[in-house]
């Protein structure tokens, strides 16, 4: 594990390990507290640890690698970047879940990138073939910062 506290930017590169969850979670809180943004922790940090499971689980499909996450403040947004090496995955293609069919007839899958884009006001993916996957998702923090 590896942080890097730079210019208001802050960083975590670590290895891609479902026990690691806990770590980024607290990497998610420490970093929004030293940015001064005290509103919407748990949302943020549900947004990031279904991303990151879904990176470690089916990006590596568990058999390892690195997430570099980081976590800055732009134009009244709370930004988190969530970066991998693992297979591309889109997750703007996965379509909604229905929510109101029976349990037992939902498709498997989907619910978590759901909430991410439930949690965060915005979330964008890129694929680079040198860079691998970019996920950027922003939550805004209404009146609480000011733009850069």
């Amino acid at each position: 594990m590896e942080m890097n506290n730079d210019h208001n930017q802050l960083e975590l590169r670590i290895e891609a390990k479902l026990e690691n969850l806990s770590v980024i979670a607290d990497f998610i809180s420490s970093s929004m507290s030293q940015l001064g943004i005290d509103v919407s922790v748990l949302e943020v940090q549900m947004a990031v640890d279904e991303a990151c499971t879904n990176i470690i689980e089916y990006a590596y499909s568990g058999e390892g690698g690195i997430i570099n996450i980081t976590c800055d403040v732009w134009d009244n947004n709370f930004v988190v970047t969530i970066r991998d090496k693992g297979k591309p995955f889109d997750p703007s293609s996965v379509p909604p879940p229905s929510l109101e069919a029976d349990l037992e007839k939902r498709r498997i899958g989907g619910l978590g990138i759901y909430l991410m884009r439930k949690f965060m006001d915005d979330v964008s993916y890129s694929f680079d073939a040198e860079k691998g996957n970019t996920l950027v998702m922003r939550k805004m923090l209404t009146g609480k910062m000011q733009k850069r």
